[in-house]
């Protein structure tokens, strides 16, 4: 069972980092605008998936069955995600655009209370005012190449792209939590993907055959690499790692982009990015620690009940979160998804 836990870890880890790839890749999109380029990303990516689902058997069980409004609201935050994230990566750079997109616990603990019903505490709050204070510093004058005109404003604009897709991504987290009794990660991850194609269609008759061709390599890497190896790595290693591990491994995903980034991208790294980095960070680790504070007490209720406790302590069901392509490891971390392996 331990070597079990370490391989699964190990695909959590490589699926984390994978999907700290994606901006990076994009920069290297040439004469293609973010549309185009989600639209192909997805394509491939979804073709593989479902080679794949038909190869392990779990396309022929995969159904349409309640919910559907909230599946077509789930293609719709992912299309808003991708295309956020993308333009917030052409106007800014890969670290500050994947900073911000990590803002989504800050509009989970906003929203959380008005649409699932749940009331923040003090630890919340406390995330809350972290992750405020990292975007601020993120953001702040030392980050800002342009002191005014079409540059500053294109900059000032990546930003609000950045921070809209971390209200995007927000609210698939909650939607994903809605849904997560009707349809596993996978299912879900299937039928929101048809719907952003659908959605996103127009946007495949953009781009001209030429520019395809050129970019085609990308295209396939940014598909089969990151949405559909990255999302298959990630929901089969989840079987088998508790859901406080995987909240915490996730947060490889922002830093190996950031070191990424700089690595292949040379991207100036700042000592404020950094610190606004930190505490970003720190705020999701509070909420992944707050879920497992929650977890464990309903553990040790459901060990009371039944002999296979332990078995439900060692991982929790893909039923839990929807990865959406990019930057799917937060949906772990956005508190109380404790329904361990129990609807297996």
């Amino acid at each position: 069972m331990e070597s079990q836990q370490v391989k699964a870890s190990a695909q959590v880890i490589a699926a984390s980092v994978i999907y700290g790839f994606a901006g990076i890749f994009f920069v290297y999109v040439r004469n293609m605008a973010a549309g185009p380029v989600v639209f192909y990303q997805l394509l491939f990516g979804f073709l593989f998936l479902a080679v794949y689902m038909a190869a392990t058997g779990r396309l022929s069980g995969t159904r349409l069955k309640g919910k559907r409004k909230a599946l077509f609201l789930l293609g719709i935050w992912q299309a808003g995600v991708l295309l956020s994230y993308y333009t917030a990566v052409r106007y800014t750079n890969v670290s500050i655009s994947a900073l911000l997109l990590y803002t989504a616990p800050i509009y989970v603990v906003l929203l959380a209370p008005f649409f699932l019903k749940e009331k923040p505490n003090i630890r919340s709050f406390a995330a809350l005012a972290l992750s405020l204070a990292g975007v601020a510093i993120v953001v702040g004058p030392e980050n800002i190449p342009f002191s005014g005109g079409i540059a500053g404003s294109a900059y000032l604009f990546g930003i609000l792209m950045g921070l809209s897709a971390g209200v995007f991504y927000a609210c698939i987290i909650m939607t994903s939590r809605h849904l997560r009794d009707e349809y596993s990660g996978l299912e879900q991850l299937f039928f929101s993907t048809v719907v952003t194609l659908v959605l996103l269609l127009p946007y495949s008759l953009e781009a001209p055959a030429a520019s395809l061709l050129e970019n085609l390599p990308v295209l396939l890497f940014l598909g089969v690499m990151i949405t559909a190896l990255g999302s298959i790595l990630y929901f089969t290693g989840l079987m088998h790692v508790k859901a406080q591990n995987a909240g915490i491994i996730s947060l490889l995903e922002p830093v190996s982009a950031i070191f990424f980034s700089y690595l292949i991208l040379h991207d100036p790294v700042y000592r404020s990015t950094l610190l606004g980095c930190a505490l970003i960070l720190s705020s999701s680790l509070l909420v992944s620690l707050e879920g497992e504070e929650a977890g464990e007490g309903k553990e040790a209720k459901e060990g009371k009940e039944e002999k296979g406790g332990e078995k439900a302590n060692e991982s929790f069901s893909d039923r839990e979160v929807l990865p959406v392509g990019k930057s799917e490891g937060f949906f772990k971390l956005s508190g109380r998804m404790q329904d361990k392996s129990g609807d297996k």
